[in-house]
Parts: structure tokens; C-alpha cells; sequence
């Protein structure tokens, strides 16, 4: 039995598929649409939590640099309240003083419009 033939005028050798090639083209197709739209919304989900981990990172090391002088130096102002913009995100630093310690704490609005807020405390210097 054999699944080709010539074409004795043409010389060219076509095979017998009976829709074999329309089903291979749909079942490749499904394949790559399912591997499509599982792996993009991974992606943009790998970048959100990365673009969130990535601010908290930044805005921890400002709290930390700007609870300095609230710990080293002696007679500074009493805690405050302040606005600032870092890297696209308005961030709200609030200083407070509870027992001997000094919190800093900055909130902000993560990528996925979620408030955020994290909080550090030092010891004022003696």
C-alpha cells in the first residue's frame, strides 16, 4: 500500500493525507494558545509582585535613613508627619515617639493600588 502517487505529467510526489495536515495545524494552534495564556498572565504577575517587593525595599531603606536623626541627635523637633514622591509612589513618612522609642512607619500605594505600610523603631541616643 502506498501513501503517495505521481503525478506522471507533473513529476511531483504529493501524499495522501485525508486531513491530516488541517488537524496537526489545529491541534499545534490549541497547543500554543493554552501555553500562551498560561504563561503570560504568570509574567505580568512575576513583574507586579517584583515591582512590589522592589518599593518595599526602597522605601525601607528612606524610613531607615530618615529615622537617623531622630535617633543620634539630641533636641531635634518632636516627630513629624511628611509627604514625599520616591520612584513614582507618593509615600507618607510618620514619625511618632511611644514609650522610649522612636517609630517611623511609611504607607504608600502598591502597584496593585493596595495599601501598604511598613514600620521600624529606634532607640534615641542617650
Amino acid at each position: 500500500m502506498s501513501l503517495f502517487f505521481n503525478l506522471e505529467k507533473a513529476g511531483f510526489i504529493l501524499l495522501k493525507n485525508n486531513g491530516f495536515t488541517l488537524i496537526e495545524v489545529l491541534v499545534a494552534t490549541s497547543i500554543l494558545m493554552v501555553a500562551v495564556s498560561v504563561i503570560v498572565p504568570i509574567i505580568v504577575l512575576l513583574n507586579e509582585e517584583q515591582q512590589i517587593l522592589s518599593d518595599r525595599r526602597v522605601l525601607a531603606y528612606r524610613l531607615h535613613d530618615e529615622l537617623q536623626p531622630y535617633i543620634w541627635e539630641e533636641n531635634l523637633s518632636s516627630p513629624s508627619l511628611f509627604h514625599e514622591t520616591i520612584q513614582n509612589k507618593n509615600a507618607t513618612f510618620h514619625f511618632t515617639k511611644e514609650n522610649d522609642y522612636i517609630k517611623g512607619c511609611v504607607t504608600w500605594e502598591n502597584v496593585k493600588k493596595k495599601d501598604e505600610s511598613f514600620c521600624l523603631y529606634g532607640l534615641p541616643q542617650k
